[in-house]
C-alpha cells in the first residue's frame, strides 16, 4: 500500500461496523487540481449495485465540476493530468460526504512492463505517443467484509489489478473479529505484484530492479543455507546497502509477503532462536525462483518505450514525485 500510494490515492469513506461511526474520505493533500502537464488516461468501471455513479472533477479552486456518470455494468473514460483529484458519488453532490463512494488522485505514471501494461499509444487531447493509463473497477463490498488494518466497512471496493488495494477480510471468524494474516493465495498475489514492481523500478531507472533482485536473492539464499541461524533472517533497516537496494524498492514487498515484520529497526522472520519451519523455508525457496525469473526477464528483455512521466517527473510545481519517504 505504501508503494502503490506513490502512483495513485484511493480515499474511501467507511463506517465502524460496531459503532456505526461514519468516517469521510479524506485526501492527504489539498483537494484541488494542480497545473500539471503529464497526461493520464483513466478508465473506471461500475460493477456495483448502483444504477449510476456520478463523476466530478475537482477544479483549481477546489470546486466539484460534474463530468458525467458511470452506468452499472459500463465504464467511463477520461484523459486527465497528474495531480487532478476526482470524486465519485451516488445521488449527486447534494448528499454531502455520505454520498461519496471514492476520492481519487492519479499521482504518478506507473512504468509499463510486459504483463502489466500501463500505457497506450492513442492520441488524446493533443498528446502523441505512449500515454500513461490507470484503470480500476468499483465493486460492492461483500457482506461482513472489512478493511484489514482498521476493521472498518468501506463504502465500496476498488479492484485495481496493477496497483491493488490491500485485500478485505471477513469480519468474523467463529464469532470473533478476524484480522488475520495473509492467506496463501494473498501471499502469492503479493509476491507476483512485488516482482512486477521491481520490473517497473528497473524500467524507470535502468539497473535498479536488477540490483534489488540480486541483493534480495543473496539474503534469501543465506536464510535457506542457515535455517537455524536467526541472524540471517534479522535484517537491519539502517544498513545502507539493505535500505537502498531492498527496503526502498519492490524487493521489500517480497520480504513482507514471506512474513517478515518490522520491529526495533529490523525486518525479522521466524523465531528469535531455533530453526525456521519447513513450510516457511519452502515458501522462501519458491519466492527465490520467482525473483530469479524476474531477474532474467529484466536482463534479457529489450527496454519497453515508457509513457511520459513514468520516471516520476510531472507533478505540477514539484518536479519529481514519488520519492519513498520512510
Amino acid at each position: 500500500a505504501t508503494i502503490t500510494s506513490l502512483y495513485r490515492i484511493y480515499a474511501i469513506p467507511n463506517r465502524d461496523v460496531f459503532t456505526n461511526t461514519f468516517n469521510p474520505a479524506i485526501l492527504p493533500m489539498h483537494p484541488s487540481s494542480e497545473r500539471g502537464n503529464i497526461a493520464v488516461n483513466i478508465t473506471v468501471a461500475n460493477q456495483t449495485r448502483y444504477e449510476s455513479i456520478q463523476v466530478y472533477w475537482i477544479d483549481y479552486k477546489g470546486n466539484e465540476i460534474y463530468k458525467g456518470n458511470v452506468p452499472r455494468g459500463g465504464s467511463w473514460v477520461q484523459t486527465t493530468f497528474i495531480g487532478h483529484p476526482w470524486t465519485f458519488r451516488v445521488g449527486g453532490s447534494d448528499g454531502g460526504e455520505e454520498s461519496v463512494l471514492l476520492k481519487y488522485v492519479p499521482f504518478r505514471i506507473a512504468p509499463t512492463v510486459l504483463g502489466a501494461e500501463t500505457a497506450t499509444s492513442r492520441e488524446s487531447s493533443g498528446v502523441v505517443g505512449p500515454v500513461g493509463t490507470q484503470s480500476f473497477t468499483l465493486r460492492d463490498v461483500p457482506e461482513g467484509y472489512v478493511t484489514r488494518n482498521e476493521g472498518y466497512g468501506p463504502a465500496c471496493w476498488v479492484d485495481d489489478e496493477i496497483l491493488p488495494e490491500p485485500p478485505l477480510i471477513d469480519t468474523y471468524n467463529n464469532g470473533e473479529r478476524n484480522l488475520s494474516l495473509f492467506t496463501i493465495h494473498e501471499m502469492q498475489m503479493a509476491l507476483e505484484w512485488s516482482c512486477f514492481q521491481m520490473q517497473r523500478e528497473d524500467a524507470a531507472s535502468a539497473g535498479t530492479g536488477v540490483a534489488a533482485s540480486k541483493r534480495l536473492l543473496k539474503y534469501l539464499h543465506n536464510i535457506c543455507l542457515q535455517p537455524t541461524n536467526a541472524k540471517y533472517r534479522r535484517l537491519r533497516v539502517g544498513n545502507r546497502i539493505f535500505f537502498e537496494s531492498v527496503y526502498s524498492t519492490g524487493a521489500r514487498g517480497i520480504l513482507l509477503a514471506l512474513g517478515f515484520e518490522e520491529f526495533m529497526g529490523f525486518l525479522e522472520c521466524g523465531p528469535s532462536e531455533g530453526a525456521l519451519n519447513y513450510e516457511r523455508l519452502r515458501q522462501i525457496s519458491d519466492a527465490m525462483m520467482m525473483v530469479d525469473k524476474t531477474l532474467k526477464l529484466m536482463v534479457e528483455n529489450e527496454a519497453v518505450v515508457q509513457p511520459e512521466g513514468s520516471d516520476g517527473y510531472g507533478r505540477a510545481g514539484f518536479g519529481y514525485a514519488g520519492q519513498l519517504n520512510i
